[in-house]
């Protein structure tokens, strides 16, 4: 193991991922529906992302916000190198990554970095050891401006108790290997499995165990190994966090998941009662802890927490607008939280849903609304709120549908389908409207590219197109796995999924402005 990786896995690069909960309009629409003032995304902002792996967070961000200005941190110079390539291509200009260590950003000079509106961080603090861990919130003091906020993503105790020693077997099983570390996983799950089939009283007092480990099964390889196999793992209580983040002169305002901060809806109802007893904020958050059984938290923290009068909130509210994802809504509207899955109510969620499917909506306009009219405000924002979680919905970002916006974010998507048409793997689009990124299938993203260089929207080209770049990248069309050899076999293939982006994809695509 190379001696400057502190113990974290490096023979193999991360998986390139995003996650919503990181993008400024997500995090500044979480801030005012929990009740605070919110940076202004209107104007010229300052963010970071610390440990961001491959960079599309903060690409993401560069593209859909020209006029601010992203910075991204990574120890893994592999990491550096792509994120880079991939802003070169694109034309990026307002964003930089950084290849240094969280002890080296804590030693640089204070005039070599500006100080941010955002920090983020996902699934880094408990995957580093504890002087990492205390150089990270080192960091957020050192460079988050007041008023600004920080997101910090982590492993709980409360829900990793049975697998903290298995976690510690699997360590232990790769580091008897002599294979990559992705290459070693499988053996290390064929190995539990056996264990398990040997009749081993730990799982037996770990039922909930077999779940954990079907989803595991389920992970890309690379993934499986950076969540496990690295020399620190520490699932952590709230209670840590939080207390180190106050030395760090920033308060805890929330979750970034936003079901969580509806506790009719993410603890179970006994347990409600009992947090309204607590007279400490990180007691009431451990009491969530445990009455959820919580594996995973996204925290939301701010420097400085100064109250916000009700007339003050309530303009900044109306002033907030959501748009459709083009999520399909079956019968019944199902939101996933803490409790399993929730029905919507639907002489609530259906107006709402109606409404954004012609476009962007502001809550002003839905407060407006016959349906709405007469209804508490709080109702309201909790089902907005929840829309939001579920995907059905996403908030608008104040300037994404500008030319500048557009024209960058186009740069990036175009980018991106020459990645992939070149083998790559980044099944994502950044959608500016929204200000964040769209999880799309890989062939909808070289349609996206071909559309936006120019390509005509005629179905048999833009197949012809696809398959022509599929083999340039080395790939073959897949069913049920398996390659397809016949190549009018996989023509019909390819133009089943392209007339369904045509004809269904790209109305959405383009009302979130992605084209």
């Amino acid at each position: 193991m190379a001696s400057w990786d502190d113990g974290y896995v490096t023979d193999i690069v991360y998986t390139s991922n995003f996650y919503r909960e990181c993008s400024p309009t997500w995090l500044a629409t979480a801030s005012l529906l929990l009740g605070h003032r919110p940076p202004d995304l209107s104007k010229p902002f300052r963010y970071a992302d610390l440990g961001c792996a491959h960079g599309f967070t903060a690409l993401s961000v560069a593209a859909n916000c020209p006029h601010a200005e992203v910075w991204g941190f990574d120890f893994n110079p592999a990491h550096i190198e792509s994120a880079r390539d991939l802003a070169a291509k694109a034309g990026l200009t307002n964003v930089h990554f950084v290849e240094a260590s969280f002890e080296q950003i804590t030693e640089m000079q204070q005039s070599a970095l500006p100080d941010f509106d955002f920090i983020v961080t996902h699934g880094v603090l408990s995957w580093i050891s504890p002087a990492n861990r205390a150089n990270l919130i080192k960091i957020i003091g050192q460079r988050l401006r007041p008023g600004g906020m920080a997101y910090i993503s982590y492993n709980v105790t409360t829900g990793w108790t049975g697998m903290v020693p298995l976690r510690a077997l699997m360590r232990q099983l790769a580091a008897a290997s002599s294979e990559r570390s992705d290459l070693a996983v499988p053996g290390i799950l064929d190995f539990i499995d056996r264990m398990k089939a040997a009749g081993s009283l730990f799982f037996q007092a770990h039922p909930a165990l077999e779940a954990r480990l079907t989803e595991i099964r389920k992970q890309d390889a690379r993934y499986i190994a950076h969540e496990f196999l690295n020399a620190d793992w520490h699932p952590v209580m709230f209670a840590d966090v939080a207390n180190a983040m106050t030395d760090a002169k920033c308060g805890f305002i929330g979750s970034a998941t936003l079901s969580e901060n509806i506790d009719a809806v993410a603890v179970p109802a006994g347990v409600a009662p009992l947090m309204a007893e607590a007279r400490s904020q990180v007691l009431r958050e451990t009491l969530r802890d445990f009455g959820a059984g919580q594996g995973f938290r996204r925290d939301l923290y701010r420097r400085g927490v100064p109250p916000m009068s009700m007339a003050e909130h309530h303009a900044l509210l109306d002033q907030l607008s959501i748009a459709s994802t083009g999520l399909p809504v079956g019968e019944q509207v199902t939101i996933a939280t803490s409790l399993g899955s929730l029905t919507g109510r639907p002489e609530i969620y259906r107006p709402l849903l109606a409404m954004v499917e012609s476009g962007p909506i502001s809550i002003a306009q839905i407060r407006q609304s016959p349906t709405f009219a007469t209804r508490p405000l709080l109702e309201l924002l909790q089902a907005v709120a929840l829309l939001i979680a579920g995907g059905y919905v996403h908030p608008v970002l104040a300037g994404g549908d500008s030319p500048a916006a557009r024209e960058s974010a186009a740069r990036l998507n175009k980018a991106i389908a020459l990645t992939n048409a070149l083998g790559g793997d980044v099944p994502r689009v950044v959608a500016p409207r929204i200000g964040s990124a769209l999880n799309i299938d890989l062939l909808e993203s070289l349609v996206v590219g071909a559309l936006l260089d120019g390509h005509p929207e005629d179905l048999e080209s833009l197949v012809t197109t696809v398959l022509s770049q599929l083999t340039r990248g080395g790939r073959s069309v897949q069913r049920d796995g398996q390659a397809v050899v016949d190549p009018k076999e996989a023509r019909v293939i390819v133009s089943n999924i392209l007339q369904n982006t045509l004809q269904n994809r790209l109305p959405v695509l383009r009302g979130l402005g992605v084209l």
